[in-house]
């Protein structure tokens, strides 16, 4: 069973994702594909020909914060980055989900990742898991692990589509808006739910 999770910036979809592997699922995670394939020479070569030869940092490695913040000055800045990175991506991905498939030895697969919907994928899972939030909250949390300041971090979720819209069209929504303790109970009831479900054939009844 290939189950998506998605939300908006700091949701805590990543949040769900993990505890769901530690109950057994095997858990790709987009954010971890997307570093490997933006360090693979000919991307980093692409990126830099078209957002600066400073991309690199004294170590050696794509500054993705950098490359971010460039990316988001304009719709064109977006969508050229979109050009050079969704194609290899898309395919290392198709490539990690095969695989992924394959290996679960509970037969779970879940694959955190926030653009599922923008890229018209969801029909490639069997289940569409949306991580809901407030907004100030949402913000609270991704300011606190990044360092980012509230600006970009609206720049970034402006890019995103609408929650709304995503939660209307998932087969499930997931509240976190109170603490790990109410997400993990959350999580444990989704986890009963897929196991039933793929023992009694891989069907989940949404």
């Amino acid at each position: 069973m290939l189950v998506g999770i998605t939300g908006g910036m700091g949701a805590g979809k990543s949040a769900l994702a993990q505890m769901l592997a530690e109950f057994g699922a095997l858990r790709v995670d987009a954010d971890e594909v997307a570093r490997e394939v933006a360090a693979i020479p000919a991307v980093i070569e692409h990126l830099q020909a078209a957002f600066g030869r400073d991309l690199l940092g004294p170590d050696g490695r794509l500054d993705r914060r950098k490359l971010g913040r460039r990316a988001l000055r304009s719709d064109e800045a977006s969508q050229r980055l979109e050009a050079i990175m969704r194609p290899p991506l898309a395919a290392a991905i198709e490539r990690r989900l095969a695989q992924a498939v394959e290996e679960a030895d509970s037969g779970v697969v879940v694959f955190d990742a926030p653009l599922i919907y923008e890229w018209g994928n969801e029909g490639n899972f069997d289940l569409m898991v949306v991580v809901d939030a407030e907004e100030e909250r949402c913000m609270s949390r991704v300011q606190q692990r990044s360092g980012l300041p509230v600006c970009e971090i609206r720049q970034r979720m402006a890019r995103q589509m609408d929650l709304k819209e995503k939660k209307a069209r998932a087969d499930l929504v997931i509240d976190n808006n109170e603490d790990l303790a109410a997400l993990a109970a959350q999580a444990k009831a989704l986890w009963a739910e897929l196991v039933g479900a793929e023992q009694g054939g891989g069907s989940y009844d949404k």
